[in-house]
């Protein structure tokens, strides 16, 4: 052997070890690997996922998780119904994580099922899923937990999706959506009185609402009486 060629076979087992090490790890779930989950550090919690859910998922999947949420009507194709226990049955936690975090486009699904990898933390994504579950065994949430949010961590958790970061109305999600959702600035919450805005946050719009206003939820099944409390007077900060 050449010296020339020694030196390329001893390169080459030095590099082996990072070359494999960049390869193998992040493949995609379609590629025949296993979906990866990030470590989280707190236990997943199902109240918790159901504040996530209904400031993520309620606009197409609906308020009981049967697909049938205020923008689905408007989609090319039906969003999942996760009270089929039967199918939901056959997917694992793993599979949920990857198909949350990166998408329908990423699986070869539908393209409004957006990546929410670059919104929610691990934590939050494994929540939601511990509430899709509770969804696919047609359970009730257990409401005994008293959360220790405050009013602006309800909001980020819960609100900022569709009504933007200090009320501006342009959230990501209606952006993505299109929505004109009215802004909660000073002007606008004087029309309301305390006992209105509690009754919005904890029955939301009747179901004839018309316009953006037919987005929001009924928060009462998962936020407390203090809570939404809390999440009303950090609003009227903005």
């Amino acid at each position: 052997m050449s010296g020339n060629n020694l030196i390329c076979v001893l390169l080459l087992v030095l590099l082996m070890p990072a070359l494999h090490a960049c390869g193998g790890k992040n493949m995609p779930a379609g590629n025949g690997s296993k979906p990866e989950v990030a470590v989280v550090n707190d236990e997943p919690d199902p109240l918790k996922g159901l504040k996530l859910y209904l400031g993520y998922c309620f606009v197409c999947h609906g308020q009981t998780g049967d697909g049938n949420g205020p923008y689905a009507s408007m989609l090319s194709e039906t969003p999942s119904d996760f009270t089929d226990s039967t199918y939901f049955g056959t997917k694992t936690d793993e599979e949920l994580y990857d198909f949350i975090s990166k998408g329908g486009i990423a699986h070869g699904k539908s393209m409004h099922m957006k990546p929410f990898g670059f919104q929610m933390t691990p934590d939050e994504i494994q929540s939601t899923i511990a509430y899709i579950r509770v969804l696919n065994r047609h359970e009730r949430i257990n409401r005994d937990k008293q959360s220790d949010l405050s009013g602006q961590e309800i909001y980020r958790n819960s609100c900022v999706m569709c009504h933007g970061e200090k009320g501006s109305g342009e959230g990501r999600l209606s952006k993505m959506l299109g929505l004109k959702v009215r802004p909660m600035n000073a002007e606008q919450l004087s029309e309301f009185s305390g006992a209105k805005l509690y009754n919005i946050v904890q029955d939301g719009m009747p179901s004839d609402t018309t316009g953006s206003g037919r987005f929001m939820p009924a928060w009462g099944n998962s936020l407390s009486e203090k809570e939404i409390i809390d999440v009303i007077s950090y609003i009227n900060t903005f």
